[in-house]
């Protein structure tokens, strides 16, 4: 029984940051006030916006990158950072020949994938622009192992390829530590706790931001997203999902029914809400037509499982 609970919660992560990433793709770049209509489901975001190539339930770079991370971490049998800015490099290549996919790689990556493709180390090639890209994609490391220590350390060494500023280095900490005491079902004051011990190591900021999603849990979302921010900078995105995160914690689909309708990085803050909620309740935290509605979601699933096969011997 408790393979298979752990086992749902693995997919449940994995599906949950790749839901979010689809359903707030359509809000992605508007005001809190700009947004036409709250959005419960997937729809064909408008054609002049990020995302408006995209069909409705198709993710966008946030999970793509997530796929590469998990694909790595299983190939490998752990975070070889080699391995993985590798892969980021040759998906970036790819990705800018693409004029659909080219118009959603976030400036960070841009600027780090173009110095990974020029000869430049991994150790050096991160852009210091404070942005979420390390973060949205950081999940599979909180699924992979399972000492807190391991987390934070492999999540930090992650962010660097493409962002190695302390700000985006505590985003994905945070969300990776946030993932994995999610799965240790912690209740929700330990796990902002904990998550804000761990990445103060690196911005004492963020981790002062997120501990105030928490306080502010039971304020007004308009009032709170205003107070946080929900730009596509990692000390507005990451507080932002937890805000969402501890304010409906027994209610996951709220919980990204709120991120995706946030304004600003909707697809980021619903993508690592998601992960959050995933991690914490498993499959059945979200709808069954968010799951049959996604893309390529036995890509996904499958991933998910070789993770926890994988994580068994780390």
């Amino acid at each position: 029984m408790y393979v298979k609970k752990s086992k749902n919660k693995y997919t449940g992560c994995m599906l949950g940051a790749a839901i979010g990433d689809a359903l707030g793709k359509q809000n992605e770049g508007l005001s809190r006030k700009e947004i036409p209509h709250r959005v419960t489901d997937y729809g064909k975001t408008p054609e002049r916006r990020p995302g408006g190539k995209l069909r409705a339930g198709q993710y966008t770079d946030d999970t793509e990158q997530m796929v590469i991370l998990s694909q790595s971490l299983i190939e490998c049998g752990r975070l070889d950072v080699d391995d993985f800015a590798g892969r980021i490099a040759r998906w970036g290549a790819e990705a800018q020949l693409d004029p659909v996919r080219k118009s959603l790689i976030g400036p960070s990556s841009s600027v780090a994938i173009a110095q990974l493709n020029s000869g430049v180390s991994w150790k050096e090639s991160g852009s210091d622009i404070p942005s979420c890209g390390s973060a949205m994609r950081v999940a599979p490391i909180g699924l992979f192992y399972k000492k807190l220590d391991d987390v934070e350390s492999n999540a930090a060494l992650s962010s660097l390829p493409t962002h190695n500023s302390k700000m985006a280095i505590a985003g994905a900490v945070a969300v990776a530590i946030g993932v994995r005491c999610a799965l240790e079902d912690m209740d929700c004051s330990d796990i902002i706790k904990e998550t804000g011990i761990r990445a103060s190591k690196y911005d004492k900021g963020i981790a002062e931001n997120i501990e105030l999603s928490f306080v502010k849990r039971d304020a007004e979302p308009d009032k709170v997203f205003a107070e946080l921010g929900t730009s596509y900078l990692v000390y507005e995105t990451v507080p932002s999902a937890f805000y969402c995160f501890s304010r409906h914690f027994e209610e996951p689909e709220e919980a990204m029914i709120e991120a995706v309708n946030a304004g600003g990085d909707t697809d980021s803050i619903a993508c690592i809400t998601g992960a959050l909620c995933g991690a914490r309740h498993g499959v059945e935290a979200f709808p069954e037509r968010w799951i049959n509605g996604l893309e390529n979601k036995e890509i996904i699933e499958h991933l998910a499982e070789m993770i926890f096969e994988a994580s068994a011997s780390v």
